[in-house]
Protein backbone atom coordinates (compact mmCIF):
# COMPACT_ATOMS: atom_id res chain seq x y z
CA UNK A 1 0.00 0.00 0.00
CA UNK A 2 1.58 3.29 -1.02
CA UNK A 3 0.23 6.72 -0.11
CA UNK A 4 -1.14 9.64 -2.18
CA UNK A 5 1.19 12.86 -1.81
CA UNK A 6 -1.58 14.76 -2.60
CA UNK A 7 -4.42 13.67 -1.33
CA UNK A 8 -2.82 11.30 1.40
CA UNK A 9 -5.71 8.84 0.35
CA UNK A 10 -4.42 5.31 -0.69
CA UNK A 11 -3.23 4.46 -4.34
CA UNK A 12 -5.25 2.18 -5.91
CA UNK A 13 -3.57 -1.55 -6.56
CA UNK A 14 -4.50 -1.68 -10.22
CA UNK A 15 -2.68 2.03 -10.47
CA UNK A 16 0.52 0.27 -8.58
CA UNK A 17 0.61 -2.76 -11.39
CA UNK A 18 0.51 -0.28 -14.36
CA UNK A 19 2.70 2.23 -12.67
CA UNK A 20 4.96 0.84 -10.10
CA UNK A 21 6.78 4.69 -9.51
CA UNK A 22 3.66 7.01 -9.33
CA UNK A 23 3.44 9.04 -6.61
CA UNK A 24 -0.75 10.04 -6.89
CA UNK A 25 -3.57 8.41 -6.77
CA UNK A 26 -5.71 8.09 -10.08
CA UNK A 27 -8.44 10.52 -9.02
CA UNK A 28 -5.26 13.40 -8.20
CA UNK A 29 -3.39 12.55 -11.03
CA UNK A 30 -6.61 13.50 -13.98
CA UNK A 31 -7.62 16.33 -11.64
CA UNK A 32 -4.20 17.84 -11.58
CA UNK A 33 -2.86 16.28 -15.17
CA UNK A 34 0.09 14.59 -13.94
CA UNK A 35 2.21 12.57 -16.45
CA UNK A 36 1.74 11.56 -19.73
CA UNK A 37 -1.55 10.63 -21.13
CA UNK A 38 -1.44 6.59 -22.23
CA UNK A 39 -3.66 4.91 -24.87
CA UNK A 40 -3.79 0.93 -25.51
CA UNK A 41 -5.50 -1.60 -26.46
CA UNK A 42 -7.03 -5.42 -26.20
CA UNK A 43 -4.87 -8.52 -27.12
CA UNK A 44 -6.57 -11.38 -27.64
CA UNK A 45 -4.59 -14.63 -27.58
CA UNK A 46 -7.02 -17.36 -28.77
CA UNK A 47 -9.59 -18.61 -26.17
CA UNK A 48 -7.61 -16.90 -23.00
CA UNK A 49 -8.69 -13.80 -21.78
CA UNK A 50 -7.21 -10.63 -23.49
CA UNK A 51 -4.15 -8.36 -21.89
CA UNK A 52 -3.94 -5.19 -22.21
CA UNK A 53 -0.96 -3.40 -23.83
CA UNK A 54 -0.73 0.31 -22.83
CA UNK A 55 1.67 2.48 -25.06
CA UNK A 56 2.71 5.96 -25.27
CA UNK A 57 0.44 8.43 -27.66
CA UNK A 58 3.21 8.31 -30.69
CA UNK A 59 3.81 4.34 -30.76
CA UNK A 60 -0.52 4.02 -30.84
CA UNK A 61 -0.36 6.64 -33.47
CA UNK A 62 2.64 4.57 -35.68
CA UNK A 63 0.69 1.45 -35.23
CA UNK A 64 -3.32 2.14 -35.59
CA UNK A 65 -3.61 1.44 -39.24
CA UNK A 66 -2.47 -2.49 -38.17
CA UNK A 67 -5.72 -2.46 -35.77
CA UNK A 68 -8.60 -0.20 -37.65
CA UNK A 69 -11.34 -2.68 -37.62
CA UNK A 70 -12.79 -3.14 -41.24
CA UNK A 71 -14.43 -6.49 -41.15
CA UNK A 72 -14.07 -10.10 -39.67
CA UNK A 73 -10.31 -10.71 -38.81
CA UNK A 74 -9.31 -7.30 -39.48
CA UNK A 75 -6.34 -7.32 -38.00
CA UNK A 76 -4.59 -10.27 -39.38
CA UNK A 77 -6.36 -8.70 -42.96
CA UNK A 78 -4.56 -5.19 -42.24
CA UNK A 79 -1.27 -7.04 -40.97
CA UNK A 80 -0.56 -8.73 -44.05
CA UNK A 81 -1.74 -5.88 -46.00
CA UNK A 82 0.72 -3.72 -44.64
CA UNK A 83 3.65 -6.14 -44.35
CA UNK A 84 3.65 -6.99 -48.09
CA UNK A 85 2.97 -4.22 -49.66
Amino acid sequence: MRICRLCQGEIELERLEILPTTLACSLCARKNKLGTPRLGRMIFDGKTGGTLQIMSAQSFKETKAYYEPVGPRSVIKNFSRNVCS
